[in-house]
């Protein structure tokens, strides 16, 4: 009988002993006897792939940061200056409006030239403050261009004023 249940014990502790082993590589998830180096040394070099991949992005995602911000501060500039040249027209639009109710008109043909470049002025005016919500900078830099030409031209037609 002693011999029986030492049979006994010994075929338990076996099975127990196989029910740890379990069939997980994972430590966590299996027994005792359920290292493995190689598993283990092979789970290591996944996790730090995944961790080089998650770097390499944050990298790019940092790079791309940086390089928008680069660019919103140019934009950022080139929009303030945009507007500086906006304020100047609009400063010579007003000093050329000055100038031109300044003048007197002593003919009839006079009258209606300065009469003609005041209501001209004052549609310039109009199109230089609606050029100060153009968001777009290429198109604001070409209304700006159009507009100084325009002004240019006004400037001639007014100093000509004097002598029709």
């Amino acid at each position: 009988m002693k011999l029986n249940t030492r049979l006994i014990v010994v075929v338990c502790c076996t099975l127990l002993l196989a029910g740890c082993a379990g069939q997980t590589t994972d430590p966590h998830q299996g027994g005792l006897f359920s290292y493995n180096p190689n598993a283990y040394e092979q789970r290591l070099q996944d996790r730090r792939s995944h961790l080089d991949q998650v770097e390499e992005r944050n990298r790019q995602e940092q790079a791309q940061s940086t390089a928008l911000q680069s660019e919103r501060a140019t934009r950022q500039k080139e929009m303030a200056s945009l507007r500086r040249q906006v304020r100047k027209l609009n400063t010579s639009i007003a000093s050329l409006e000055k100038d031109v109710l300044a003048k007197e008109a002593t003919s009839v043909a006079q009258q209606q030239k300065r009469t003609h470049i005041l209501a001209k002025l004052k549609e310039l005016k109009a199109s230089s403050r609606n050029s100060d919500f153009i968001e777009d900078p290429a198109s604001k830099r070409l209304e700006i261009k159009r507009l100084q030409k325009r002004r240019d031209q006004l400037e001639k037609e007014a100093a000509s004023l004097m002598f029709l």
